[in-house]
């Protein structure tokens, strides 16, 4: 997959935000499991130590001997024992019962932990059982716990305890009984180490990513089919965009786009329709030009000769010279004036205009050449006054330009007539009594370079096509019984 593309970018952010939200789902995983646990933890300690109480509190009675509050056990760790030899051995029978039924009441609740216990009297003395070290905890943990059971102060409430030992951590409590019991016995501390639970820990964190790289790897497939899929169409308009470069203008693009496209897709439609046209008049153009001037220069060439080597009249040549060199100035002059219509930087001077003061000027200027063609202007103003807001020259010329093509084809007069056909626009019809516009020809006459068959070179009503739509308006063209008409909508101001 190449870069600096879009499905590259949509890739790369989705793949981004997969990793972002792997990490994010899994240090908020952790958090929350590990706040779990520790709770869990505490509750079960409790619970333990609870049921611990509640077994040392109702059997220690069968196993102890009553202690006299008089006479405390002044030092020693346990009560003394009875001189007779068979009470002696009776009694640790029992204290390993006693404990023994301890250990069998931690293991009874359904637990992760591995908890132990251990037996303190009042003064936080350590109760060993009878029997050896069979329940004894490590040396390490017997003198951590009792460090930390004599920094508590004597409470009634129950006391929570956390440490770690070569690199383990445990957590205990602690639950006071002195003031439940006759015999002696003073704390009893339960204990856990934590490490089942940091070995669930990393096991359901590795089920976790299992499961997240397993959802981020099919997030990146269907990302990447999804990238891809995007970037088809930007490729296919790559590639017809590339034809239009080339002028390949006749390939259109036919293909099922997403709404957002599909403007975009009409667009590069309409200018490859547009770009074909234009390449085409370009091509008329190229050919009428040159017919066009062509012919004015052999003329030019002949008479000049001609008046060289003196074999027609000077006066003739000359006036025959003139007429064509006007013919090629008009021609230039047209074909520079429209191509600074065309140009941005064109401005447009609009100002408030009477529209009847306009329109007699327009006819006035145009009756001199009506009246050297034999040909009669009749023009009906509007009957009341009404202002536009126009570029008074370019609006003048566009109107003149359509008024001289109707005198060359007319007949007999051309017919001028305004009307308001709507509160906010005006029209203007001018028709000619000539022979009309022939139909195929009907859809081109306002192309620029375009030459009808009985026309001159076609850049007048090029140019007069283009100022009426700079000024907000529309020129159409039609066919009459009587000859051709030209209809001008502008807006009012």
């Amino acid at each position: 997959m190449k870069r600096n593309t879009i499905k590259w970018r949509i890739f790369k952010y989705n793949i981004i935000i997969i990793i972002v939200l792997i990490i994010l789902t899994t240090v908020v995983f952790n958090i929350a499991i590990h706040l779990y646990i520790e709770s869990d933890v505490t509750k079960q300690l409790d619970n333990i130590a609870l049921r611990a109480e509640d077994t040392a509190l109702h059997r220690g009675p069968d196993f102890f001997s009553p202690i006299d509050n008089k006479n405390p056990l002044n030092g020693q760790n346990l009560p003394p024992p009875p001189k007779v030899q068979d009470n002696k051995s009776q009694n640790s029978n029992e204290l390993f019962r006693f404990y023994y039924m301890l250990d069998r009441s931690l293991r009874e609740p359904l637990s992760i932990l591995n908890a132990d216990y251990i037996l303190f009297d009042k003064s936080k003395r350590i109760i060993p059982p009878l029997e050896g070290d069979y329940f004894k905890p490590s040396n390490d943990i017997l003198d951590k716990i009792t460090n930390e059971l004599k920094i508590i102060n004597n409470t009634r409430i129950k006391q929570y305890m956390d440490f770690t030992l070569s690199g383990t951590k445990y957590v205990a409590i602690a639950r006071p009984v002195y003031d439940k019991n006759s015999f002696g016995l003073g704390w009893i501390i339960v204990y856990s180490s934590v490490k089942k639970l940091n070995q669930l820990q990393w096991g359901i964190n590795a089920i976790l990513l299992v499961i997240l790289i397993l959802s981020a790897g099919i997030t990146a497939l269907f990302s990447s089919i999804s990238a891809k899929k995007i970037s088809a169409p930007f490729s296919s308009l790559n590639k017809h965009i590339g034809n239009i470069a080339e002028r390949n203008f006749d390939t259109k693009i036919n293909m099922q786009v997403d709404d957002e496209l599909q403007e975009l897709v009409n667009k590069i439609n309409t200018m490859s329709q547009k770009l074909e046209t234009y390449d085409k008049a370009q091509k008329t153009f190229l050919q009428n030009a040159s017919h066009e001037f062509r012919t004015p220069l052999m003329s030019i060439r002949s008479y000049a000769e001609g008046i060289k080597y003196n074999v027609v009249e000077h006066e003739a040549a000359s006036n025959i010279i003139i007429d064509e060199t006007k013919r090629m100035t008009q021609l230039v002059e047209n074909l520079l004036y429209l191509s600074r219509l065309d140009a941005i930087e064109e401005n447009y001077s609009f100002r408030s205009l009477e529209f009847n003061n306009f329109m007699n000027c327009c006819v006035e200027r145009m009756n001199g050449i009506a009246k050297t063609d034999n040909i009669q202007i009749v023009y009906n103003t509007v009957s009341e006054e009404v202002e536009i807001c126009a570029d008074e020259e370019k609006l003048s010329r566009a109107v003149t330009n359509i008024i001289g093509n109707c005198i060359r084809y007319a007949e007999t007069s051309v017919e001028i007539s305004t009307e308001k056909i709507a509160d906010n626009k005006l029209e203007i019809a001018i028709k000619d009594d000539g022979p009309g516009i022939d139909d195929n020809e009907l859809p081109n006459i306002f192309e620029r370079f375009y030459k009808g068959k009985k026309g001159n070179f076609g850049l007048g009503l090029a140019i007069s096509n283009n100022i009426i739509e700079r000024h907000n308006g529309k020129i159409i063209a039609e066919n009459t019984e009587a000859g051709a008409l030209f209809r001008l909508i502008l807006p009012i101001k």
